[in-house]
């Protein structure tokens, strides 16, 4: 009898909270109508879905971020597994995972859902089942489907699936929970873990990546100053053309107009252009040869006119023929590009950065034989490209840490040390590094301070005012973190550049460099490789440990610091042919011994005892700001800038080596003579990469011969 009360009031007060529900939903109705989202979504989502509220009273569907909900109106909302997708968003949002991780996960589980359900002819997504999951995984089914491909759909799966039901179990009360479960996707007893698809995705992705940096890592310097030469080669072309300009508007003269003018002895060459307008009155130049100055033969131009010439630019595969298509990819595979992966890599998502604009690229499809340019979005896309690899170059910066750089007081900070004879500065940017939510030191040397200030320079001319604008930041992954009230560096036309930009551009800027892993494939660079190699080189080459990788890098886990610096086999076989050479002359104890926090506080205070932050070092400046990884061995420490006016230096440390190497031989002391040796190795190292800054900074003061006249 009791049991029966119970039930008929449980029963009634079901029934009540049903009636209520009823009249909120109706209510919210009214509140709602022309809101995009509801318009879209009422009747096609659950209404227990549709209304759903963050603790702040917040519609769910109105704080998703545009991208997932522009995604689920186009590819989700007729699809078997539309409430599941739309359930597992929101509840990823309320549980503030980025927003970038969201659309990665919704995007990948939609195409393989797609490919699951059409091989096994599924309607519903209650039909989906355990054999379907494992037939997919084991590679049964979709057999062209990578191993990459199958281990990213069960981990983003599982991410899914564990995302819905924490939050249903912590957000939802009790008595509603089991209606949420309906929701869920299909829970399986297996995991990534089950399968070789994920070993072997993991296994080859890293083999891929660790060959990369190998080529990369000891090409560092001189891929840096190659980049300063085109910097260079690109900032002389915009100038002249700027001069051209000038002289044509002030003195009225008829296009197009022609001129030329040599090229500093890196290129050796004399181009030839002509000044035009296009039907929108905007001037562009139209090239007509090169020259080499040695013996008068052809020349080979620019290193991006074979990218134009093959009207590589943008979104070039749109609307283009078969014949078109099939010809642009064989000249990117001949370079090393992936065009699987990304068959535009020169595509720039920020208006007037690389694009070249709709008339002139008009006109390049209709007179494919001739080459015409639009210099200003190259130059503004290299001005870019050559900060962002200078940043990382020193510093190892993820590309969301360099595009928080900003002309603000609290991001660039400059530090005095008068206590010193000469006032010592340091140079810092304060940026947030993946996986942290406060600033950080990422300590530079000047010149890229006078980089920024370069850029922030051209920036006010582009805007014509005093100031830069502020901007918003433009990846999801970090937005939330990140004050919006910045004036970021990285913008143009009141758009901040995002990640996709600058990775295009800085395969425009080292577009045919020649580096190429040890079977001869060509290495396309990017932000992540250029990390991975700076941390090899840390780590092999100048032996720093891997605790204090860990902090140049800025990164939490050291076990990923030990996978980004672990050696190459390049390193590993050139280590055994110089074993017999070098075995006394540096043993590090420490690499094979897991140090305990004890010991390291110990050897962190042993360290500072004897090193200040960024000190003026022999040759150069330190640029960490923690312990000294070598205990004031500076002579090649990858912490160190080599700085030209300190060259000097340098030349006496070898000097004094040379003569010390002599002395330990004549006394016997075949230990000391061999670390003689060593240290003289690592000084002809940075005298190199000194001659290579040295070149790259006469380049920059190169003033061509301009001549107005036509070739004879």
């Amino acid at each position: 009898m009791i049991f029966q009360i119970r039930h008929y009031q449980q029963k009634k007060w079901n029934g009540l909270m049903t009636s209520i529900r009823g009249w909120n939903e109706k209510l919210e109705s009214s509140t709602l109508k022309g809101i995009d989202w509801y318009e879209k979504l009422a009747g096609v989502i659950d209404n227990e879905i549709l209304f759903l509220k963050n603790v702040n009273n917040a519609y769910l569907w109105e704080i998703l971020n545009k991208q997932s909900l522009n995604y689920i109106y186009k590819y989700c909302l007729n699809s078997p597994w539309l409430h599941q997708f739309s359930l597992a968003v929101l509840c990823a949002t309320d549980r503030n995972l980025a927003p970038s991780s969201i659309n990665n996960m919704m995007s990948t589980l939609n195409a393989r859902l797609q490919d699951i359900f059409k091989a096994f002819e599924l309607k519903q997504i209650e039909d989906l089942n355990y054999t379907h999951i494992h037939q997919y995984l084991s590679g049964e089914i979709c057999k062209d489907h990578s191993d990459r491909q199958r281990q990213m759909f069960i981990s983003y799966y599982k991410s899914f699936l564990f995302n819905v039901s924490k939050w249903v179990k912590n957000r939802v009360p009790l008595e509603q929970q089991e209606y949420f479960t309906k929701f869920l996707l299909p829970e399986f007893p297996f995991d990534n873990r089950d399968y070789k698809s994920r070993s072997l995705a993991v296994t080859s992705a890293q083999k891929k990546r660790k060959e990369r940096s190998s080529a990369i890592a000891p090409l560092l310097p001189s891929i840096r100053a190659e980049c300063h030469f085109r910097w260079n080669q690109v900032k002389r072309l915009r100038e002249i053309t700027n001069e051209v300009i000038k002289k044509v508007e002030n003195e009225r003269l008829i296009l197009p107009f022609p001129f030329n003018y040599e090229e500093s002895e890196h290129l050796n060459e004399r181009l030839f252009f002509t000044l035009n307008m296009n039907s929108d009155s905007e001037y562009y130049l139209e090239f007509i040869e090169s020259v080499n100055l040695l013996d008068g033969s052809q020349g080979e131009g620019l290193w991006f006119f074979e990218i134009l010439k093959n009207r590589l630019l943008g979104a070039w595969s749109n609307l283009a023929s078969d014949e078109r298509i099939k010809e642009g990819i064989t000249f990117l595979e001949k370079w090393g590009y992936d065009t699987k992966e990304n068959m535009r890599p020169f595509q720039s998502s920020n208006r007037g950065v690389l694009t070249q604009g709709f008339s002139l690229t008009r006109s390049q499809q209709y007179n494919k034989s001739r080459l015409f340019i639009n210099v200003e979005p190259l130059y503004i896309a290299c001005m870019f490209a050559i900060f962002a690899m200078d940043i990382q170059s020193y510093s190892g910066a993820r590309i969301n840490e360099i595009l928080q750089v900003s002309y603000d007081r609290d991001c660039c900070v400059i530090t005095e040390d008068k206590k010193e004879t000469s006032t010592k500065r340091n140079y810092i940017f304060r940026l947030i590094p993946k996986g942290r939510d406060t600033e950080e030191n990422y300590y530079m040397p000047e010149t890229v301070f006078k980089s920024l200030l370069m850029i922030v320079k051209e920036l006010k001319l582009h805007y014509n005012s005093d100031t830069l604008p502020y901007v918003n930041y433009s990846l999801f992954s970090r937005k939330h973190l990140i004050n919006n009230e910045r004036k970021f560096v990285f913008q143009y036309n009141k758009q901040h550049i995002n990640q996709k930009t600058l990775n295009s551009v800085i395969r425009f800027l080292t577009h045919g460099l020649i580096i190429q892993t040890e079977e001869g494939k060509q290495v396309i660079l990017t932000t992540h490789l250029l990390r991975h190699a700076f941390a090899t080189h840390a780590a092999q080459t100048e032996k720093l440990p891997i605790d204090i990788v860990r902090q140049l890098l800025h990164q939490k886990d050291e076990s990923v610091t030990s996978y980004y610096a672990a050696p190459t086999h390049v390193q590993i076989s050139g280590t055994i042919e110089s074993l017999h050479d070098n075995w006394m002359t540096y043993i590090d104890i420490q690499q094979g011994i897991q140090r305990s926090p004890r010991e390291l506080r110990e050897i962190f205070e042993e360290y500072k005892e004897k090193v200040g932050t960024v000190s003026k070092v022999v040759g150069g400046i330190c640029t960490i700001d923690s312990v000294c990884p070598t205990k004031m061995a500076c002579m090649g420490c990858a912490a160190k800038v080599p700085q030209p006016e300190f060259r000097h230096e340098i030349e006496q440390y070898h000097d004094w080596a040379q003569e010390s190497e002599r002395r330990f031989v004549q006394l016997g002391l075949e230990v000391e003579a061999k670390k003689m040796k060593l240290a003289m190795r690592r000084a002809k190292l940075e005298l190199r990469e000194i001659e290579g800054i040295e070149m790259y900074t006469k380049d920059e003061s190169y003033e061509p011969n301009i001549q107005f006249k036509t070739k004879n």
